[in-house]
């Protein structure tokens, strides 16, 4: 891609400009760069009106620094401010080479990237020409490693990519950054550099990998420190220190670039934590988070990420289990240099943690969140409105606590936990390490108690509960709840088998009670209808009642003890048609039709004679083969887009659309049933006969439903439902959960327990949750 470079300079250093130029040429000629410099400016025309279009038109913009460059008018122009917004935005590259000894770190540019690395001016080094080559290489090096193409995304990308887009705002920063406890926290932090180690604080610190630590000038940003690192990062902190955060306003400005530019990559955060399931590539991993975050399907996601069109937001790497954590490292790097190529990202990791890593990360940069400065936390301390008075005389008297509140979260979680109390009691733990957890579990009572009384419970009931929900995410390595995603594990070992067992009495009588008179009244009045009697209804309906209440009960019972999904709860939002899975329920529906066509056709040869008894036979055959195919072909899959983020919205869809299914299917079978038995046998036409052909109907169809239905895998969904709120009423009945999950949850977001994020929910912390999940584990 042709891109425009353009020279801001002194007179003085037009000679070096010139040198430099020269080591470009070679672009030049090979068509992927024009340059733009005050010499081209025509005679007559206007000097300022010429810079401000190539300015403008600019894709980079090379300063070349020195003391006269800074007495110019270039530095001093509107231009120059207009050209940094610019730069902040990503529609331009700003690359300053210090050319002669000055002073520019005190200036508005001090926060950018310099050439050369090592900082010694261009004039001043002992190898000029060796420098200027090296500065040359590394402005190709940015040129080059530009796409190639801007061809324009088609109707549909674009509107994959506006989903997207949309839904990573509404999840991270309207669901979680607008609504975070550090959010109201957050005061003018500012930041340092640093390499090797790779390092930076809220004041930061970056790093580069060949350099030492340096400090950045107060009021630089996140998003300056990432155009400057080729838009890659580490982020690591202390718990506590915002690392999370810092990635949401890194991410806020990320989607507004991505929103004006189609060719820019989707930011995506991801959390590392759930990568320990399964240990898949990353590429399969991300696919895979793509569908369950953020309803993108496998398909597309599969082309977005091979496409290398998502900017992976790596979170939380050390909520990756000690034991895989060196996998997880391994994976990213396989993934970052796939194809030779490098592919930038984001991550973000506890310091200790990163460096008890073996394994390289490929990054060049690092940004250290360092904790507050003793005027940081008095500042917040006075700002905040309300009776902190007492808290403030505690920390100045215990340097441990004055210490733990230099940490954006801590302060935060104080401010709240004391807000208003005339003393601060906080048990003395036995490790300096402690103190966080004492300070969380007084923030957890102050929570429960404050503004109006608890509406889902005791004190000592939501207690309870949210230690065991901390619990089981601790457990599973689990960051970011779903209610969708509540599976069996979440039970205590020795009721399992008892939840199993239940499934299965639940499948029965479901399909039993609930389709079984269903299929009873359309049997009865369709062979009521071909008869027009009353006893040939009351025969009708009697024998519909029986052969579907027992088919049913048969059925379902059977359905649970082969239902090889039993063991893992998947939704079925909506139902994609699949030939390979047709082909399953074909088969099946050919094979179990052929059973009870035989068991059908049998009987009605000795009821209306052998005619009849073959056409039934035939007609059993050709329903169970079709249905099997048409409902076999059905595969649960995510909603490409929904329409709200309401909680457990998965499950609900999943039952409404399989109770669709199934009272599709019985209507239809209950049709057939009724014109067959009306039409081809006629000579039955007693209770005795309903009462032994419905038992002998009943209890063989039910065995092939049973088997038919668990090859199609519960695809409608009805299963997912059934075992989703059978598993929360053992739950609730247990004592572990309560019934109102999602109340109880939303009551604990609005006490600043949890933060929801779209349909899901988090710990407004992860040492919140450990500090929960250890009490129950102590109880």
């Amino acid at each position: 891609m042709l891109m425009k470079l353009v020279y801001s300079s002194a007179p003085a250093d037009y000679t070096f400009r010139e040198q430099l130029s020269v080591r470009l040429n070679l672009l030049v000629q090979r068509g992927l760069l024009t340059e733009w410099h005050e010499q081209h400016i025509p005679p007559g025309a206007d000097r300022g009106s010429e810079r401000h279009n190539a300015w403008q038109s600019a894709d980079i913009l090379l300063l070349l620094l020195s003391a006269d460059y800074f007495a110019s008018d270039d530095y001093q122009s509107n231009e120059m401010q207009l050209a940094l917004k610019r730069h902040q935005l990503g529609q331009l590259l700003i690359i300053p080479l210090l050319i002669r000894p000055c002073d520019w770190k005190s200036t508005t540019i001090a926060h950018l990237q310099c050439l050369p690395r090592d900082e010694v001016p261009v004039a001043t080094s002992a190898n000029r020409d060796a420098t200027l080559l090296s500065i040359a290489q590394e402005i190709q090096q940015r040129i080059v490693s530009q796409p190639a193409s801007t061809k324009p995304l088609s109707s549909d990308q674009l509107t994959t990519r506006q989903r997207l887009l949309k839904r990573v705002r509404t999840i991270w920063i309207e669901g979680l950054l607008e609504q975070s406890l550090q959010h109201a926290t957050w005061v003018d932090l500012h930041l340092q550099k640093q390499p090797y180690g790779l390092e930076n604080p809220w004041r930061l610190m970056v790093q580069e990998l060949d350099r030492g630590p340096r400090p950045l000038p107060p009021g630089t940003n996140i998003i300056q420190v990432f155009d400057e690192a080729d838009e890659e990062l580490l982020i690591l902190g202390e718990p506590g220190s915002g690392k999370t955060t810092l990635l949401l306003y890194l991410t806020r400005t990320l989607l507004d670039r991505a929103e004006a530019d189609e060719h820019r990559r989707i930011p995506v955060i991801f959390n590392l934590s759930s990568w320990t399931r399964q240990r898949l590539p990353l590429s399969e991993w991300l696919i895979e988070e793509l569908k369950i975050r953020y309803q993108v399907p496998g398909k597309i996601g599969r082309a977005l990420v091979e496409a290398n069109e998502i900017f992976p937001l790596l979170d939380g790497l050390d909520e990756v289990a000690e034991s895989a954590r060196e996998a997880c490292v391994q994976a990213i790097v396989s993934y970052a240099q796939r194809e030779q190529d490098h592919i930038s990202l984001i991550i973000c990791c506890r310091t200790e943690e990163y460096q008890a890593i073996s394994v390289q990360l490929p990054l060049q940069y690092a940004i250290i969140l360092l904790p507050f400065s003793d005027e940081q936390v008095e500042a917040y301390l006075s700002s905040v409105s309300g009776q902190l008075e007492t808290l403030r005389q505690v920390l100045r008297e215990d340097k441990d606590l004055f210490e733990l509140a230099h940490r954006p979260l801590m302060l935060s979680i104080f401010a709240r936990a004391y807000h208003g109390e005339t003393s601060v009691e906080l048990s003395t733990p036995a490790t300096h390490e402690g103190y966080p957890r004492a300070l969380f579990k007084q923030y957890v009572k102050h929570m429960l108690k404050r503004r109006t009384q608890l509406q889902h419970g005791t004190e000592e009931q939501v207690h309870r509960w949210l230690s065991y929900f901390a619990t089981q995410l601790h457990d599973q390595q689990q960051t970011i709840f779903a209610v969708e995603e509540l599976q069996p594990t979440w039970l205590p070992e020795k009721y399992r088998s008892r939840y199993r067992w239940c499934m299965i009495l639940t499948y029965g009588l479901a399909f039993g009670l609930l389709f079984g008179p269903v299929f009873g009244l359309t049997f009865g009045a369709i062979y009521g209808l071909i008869f027009q009697t009353l006893a040939r209804f009351t025969f009708g309906l009697t024998f519909g009642l029986i052969l579907g209440i027992v088919g049913g009960i048969a059925g379902g019972l059977v359905f649970g003890l082969v239902y090889k999904y039993h063991q893992v709860i998947q939704s079925a939002e909506i139902t994609v048609w699949s030939p390979a899975s047709a082909k399953k329920g074909l088969l099946v529906g050919v094979l179990g039709g052929l059973v009870f066509g035989l068991v059908g056709g049998f009987v009605g040869w000795v009821v209306a004679g052998p005619i009849a008894g073959v056409i039934l036979g035939c007609i059993v055959e050709g329903i169970m083969g079709s249905v099997g195919g048409l409902v076999g072909g059905l595969s649960p899959t995510q909603l490409p887009e929904r329409t709200s983020l309401s909680p457990n919205e998965g499950i609900w869809r999943s039952g409404r659309r399989g109770m669709i299914a199934m009272l599709f299917l019985v209507l239809v079978v209950g049709l057939a049933g009724g014109l067959m038995v009306g039409l081809f046998g006629a000579s039955i036409g007693n209770l005795i006969y309903a009462l032994v052909f419905g038992l002998v109907f009943g209890s063989g169809g039910g065995l092939i439903f049973g088997l038919f239905f668990d090859l199609v895998g519960g695809r409608t969904g009805l299963a997912a439902f059934l075992q989703h709120f059978v598993l929360r009423l053992f739950l609730w009945r247990l004592g572990l959960l309560p019934w109102d999950l999602i109340a109880f949850l939303d009551e604990a977001t609005e006490r600043l327990l949890l933060h929801k994020v779209g349909g899901s929910y988090i710990f407004v912390h992860r040492l919140l949750r450990d500090v929960l999940a250890s009490q129950n584990n102590e109880a």
